[in-house]
C-alpha cells in the first residue's frame, strides 16, 4: 500500500462532486473555503463549486484532505474504497 502523502493528485468526477456536496451539508461553500484557508491551504468557494459540479478532472490530494478536515470528515467518507493498485503500473520483466 502507498501512503496518501505520496499521491499528488486524485481523479475527480461528478459522483465525487455529489458526495462532497452531501458531506458539506448546510455549510456554505464560502464558509468551507474559509475553513480550508484557515488550515493553510488556498481554496476558493468557486473551486469548491467546480468540484461539486464535477467540472474538474483531478484534485490536489492536499486540498481534498484539507476539505475533509475542514468538514470534520474522514477522507474515506469521500473516497470509501480508496486504494492504489501499483501492480498495473509496473512492467513485468
Amino acid at each position: 500500500m502507498i501512503g496518501l502523502e505520496y499521491v499528488d493528485r486524485l481523479k475527480w468526477n461528478a459522483e465525487l462532486g455529489k458526495r462532497l456536496e452531501s458531506l458539506r451539508g448546510s455549510l456554505s461553500m464560502r464558509a468551507l473555503a474559509e475553513r480550508v484557508n484557515n488550515l493553510g491551504y488556498q481554496c476558493s468557494y468557486q473551486y469548491i463549486h467546480k468540484l461539486e459540479e464535477g467540472r474538474s478532472e483531478s484534485v490536489s490530494t492536499d486540498i481534498i484532505v484539507a476539505i475533509c478536515d475542514a468538514l470534520g470528515e474522514d477522507f474515506k467518507e469521500l473516497y470509501p474504497s480508496f486504494y492504489i493498485e501499483v501492480s498495473i503500473h509496473v512492467k513485468k520483466s
